[in-house]
């Protein structure tokens, strides 16, 4: 129920990268699952799968501020380094936008530094 409202708000396309092959799309939750308290989609992104995985460790966060793409030092150099600063897609429906404290309490739990362009 979560990755299939997940598939619908967001297009069918990963948030990060548009993919569209929809067998490689996972449901993450922001905020660690705990039961149907965060089971909703404004605690989610639907990511492909490698992103999900990255996620989950922490070292791919988004943002809050810019809903920008930051990466943990680790990846700087690896082929994810294009993926840095990408704008996240929002949601096709405006009231079902992702949740911006999910979003702050991942990037502190990450220790990923947050980037403000200037």
């Amino acid at each position: 129920k979560f990755r299939a409202g997940l598939i619908d708000i967001y297009g069918g396309k990963c948030a990060i990268t548009g993919c569209d092959a929809v067998e490689a799309l996972e449901a993450a939750h922001i905020s660690p699952y705990r039961g149907e308290e965060t089971n909703h989609t404004q605690n989610g992104l639907l990511l492909r799968a490698d992103l999900h995985s990255l996620f989950d460790l922490g070292l791919i966060s988004i943002d809050p501020s810019t809903m920008k793409v930051v990466l943990a030092v680790q990846l700087k150099d690896s082929s994810y380094a294009a993926l840095a600063g990408t704008r996240i897609s929002a949601p096709t429906d405006p009231s079902l936008t992702v949740s911006v404290e999910a979003l702050k309490q991942h990037m502190t739990w990450t220790g990923i530094e947050q980037v403000h362009e200037a």
